[in-house]
């Protein structure tokens, strides 16, 4: 039988139950759908990541204290400011760097007021981390020399309590652990609505994050340490070598060992990336058992059909079709379901994934391969689960099937 003739018959044996070829059709329609929304959502994520990471400098190290059991530390062994200006001039290969402490504390303003993460931050922060102002400036090496009491917020909390987001030279006060307060004048405001995390937190009474000069924290604090140290190397430096060697320095000065640990940007973005890759092939997995179950199906649709026809099978044999023609026929059939359900899928995932990413407000992305390969996996599907009804189809005898009532 000619392929034409094999495509409309088994249009017409589909469209005569259509309400069951559709049902049949679900299955793998929510498999593949599932496929491809995964993959376009986690492609998204994953350059959403990267562009981040090259945000914070890809030749990046981060200087922090080794904790875990077995490791007390001593105050000798904590990282301090001395310890930044130490490294810039002892290695080398570092161009420049920064340092930050975090304390959780409470930020007020007249009645009101929200628990925040208040970081104290040296003039080079935003080096490191991306900082989008709607007003104002960051904190300089003139703010952090001379202790002034300013401080950076972002616009969220500008609007919650101001209801604007200029608020340049308003007054705020942070408390310490002891009850005492502090005012400081606002220099700077954050764009912070337009990230990440503020898109799937949205609603939430989540702890803000202000910076203040990293002098002042530590004064106020009462706590001349730092949490971690990150300084950026010149390209072409080997991360992992220059990050051995900023912890021998540190080990050596400071007359201790297992203290210090170094982690470049480089290696968070691989573990993030293994991470992501981890979670999407679950999800995958899961996909896959659904379009499994969806080809469980279409087996037992045709072999229905191959119940519901051996008279009509009986009479093509009868005239001349051979075994052939009779697969021919129903693998069309399973083609088609799985084909047109690939198609719809597809749709739906690609149209899916552009929905979240654009809620979760990270450009969307499509991978062409990821199409390609679902929708030729679908199309082999039904070849894999077509074989046995076309094979049980095609055996049927002529004249057994003639008489069959």
């Amino acid at each position: 039988m000619h392929f034409t003739e094999n495509f409309k018959q088994a249009y017409l044996s589909l469209s005569t139950n259509k309400l069951r070829s559709i049902l049949t059709m679900l299955g793998i329609i929510m498999g593949v759908f599932s496929v491809v929304a995964i993959l376009a959502i986690s492609n998204a994520a994953k350059v959403f990541m990267l562009d981040e990471f090259n945000k914070m400098g890809a030749n990046s190290i981060i200087i922090q204290n080794m904790q875990g059991s077995g490791n007390e530390l001593e105050q000798r062994d904590r990282l301090t400011l001395d310890d930044l200006e130490m490294i810039k001039a002892g290695v080398p290969e570092v161009e420049f760097g920064s340092a930050a402490q975090v304390f959780y504390s409470d930020i007020r303003v007249e009645d009101g007021y929200r628990t925040a993460y208040v970081t104290g931050a040296t003039h080079e922060y935003p080096n490191f981390q991306t900082i989008d102002f709607v007003h104002g400036r960051f904190i300089s090496a003139e703010d952090i020399a001379g202790q002034r009491r300013v401080i950076v917020v972002p616009d969220t909390y500008a609007k919650e309590y101001f209801n604007r987001t200029d608020i340049i030279g308003e007054e705020v006060t942070i408390t310490n652990y002891y009850g005492d307060l502090l005012k400081f004048r606002v220099i700077g405001v954050m764009n912070t609505e337009d990230g990440l995390f503020a898109s799937m937190t949205a609603g939430m009474e989540m702890p803000i994050e202000v910076i203040v000069p990293v002098s002042l924290t530590q004064s106020f604090f009462d706590n001349d340490t730092v949490d971690q140290i990150q300084v950026s190397v010149y390209q072409g430096t080997n991360l992992k070598e220059a990050g051995e060697k900023i912890v021998r320095l540190l080990e050596f000065v400071n007359q201790n060992e297992d203290k210090y640990m170094a982690t470049s940007i480089e290696d968070i973005q691989k573990s993030v990336g293994s991470v992501l890759d981890v979670i999407s092939m679950i999800f995958v997995v899961i996909a896959v058992i659904t379009l499994i179950v969806g080809g469980i199906g279409i087996i037992n649709i045709l072999l229905v059909s191959v119940t519901e026809r051996i008279r009509e099978i009986g009479l093509r044999k009868a005239i001349g079709a051979k075994k052939r023609d009779i697969i021919l026929q129903f693998l069309t059939e399973s083609i088609m379901m799985t084909g047109f359900s690939g198609l719809i899928g597809i749709i739906l995932g690609i149209a899916t994934g552009g929905i979240i990413s654009a809620l979760i407000k990270i450009p969307p992305v499509v991978d062409l391969k990821t199409v390609v390969f679902t929708f030729l996996g679908s199309i082999l599907l039904g070849i894999i689960f077509g074989v046995y009804p076309a094979k049980k189809a095609a055996d049927l005898d002529p004249i057994e099937s003639l008489r069959y009532e």
